[in-house]
């Protein structure tokens, strides 16, 4: 079951509301086989389906850990929620499409009381609001989905 976040800066209301995880339909051979594997869809970008499905193919191991995730661009910090997986050593690149830098993945770090942080994943960097450059975000909203 995924989950549902809509996330506002505490300082100047930037907000992001984000589905992140899986849902009931997310299994491997709906997402990545079948006649019209769901990836396409969930991706919305045809060179990196592309990718994916031609290393499905040729038996690369797909990774049990998938579905939608945080990412942010490192430079202007702008967040979106993307669909994450991993087939092989392949994983999906994404362009920011403001300053077309890679977005990385962010997770979510303790916070002050009743607040939280997002901090990139493969760094020890904290996301910043793009507008105002607070680092703290509340949860607006919180709920389930599938």
């Amino acid at each position: 079951m995924g989950q549902r976040h809509d996330l506002r800066c505490s300082k100047c209301g930037y907000e992001i509301d984000a589905l992140l995880g899986i849902g009931m339909m997310y299994a491997k051979s709906n997402i990545f086989e079948g006649e019209k594997p769901m990836l396409a869809e969930l991706v919305d970008d045809t060179e990196i389906t592309n990718r994916a499905l031609k290393a499905v193919a040729a038996g690369e191991k797909i990774s049990d850990d998938y579905g939608h995730e945080f990412y942010a661009c490192p430079e202007d910090f702008y967040l979106f929620d993307k669909f994450h997986f991993k087939i092989g050593d392949m994983e999906p690149e994404y362009h920011c499409p403001y300053c077309d830098n890679f977005l990385q993945r962010v997770t979510f770090a303790k916070g002050s009381a009743g607040k939280t942080r997002l901090k990139f994943v493969d760094q020890s960097k904290f996301w910043q609001c793009p507008r105002c450059g607070n680092d703290e975000m509340v949860e607006v909203k919180f709920g389930n989905w599938d």
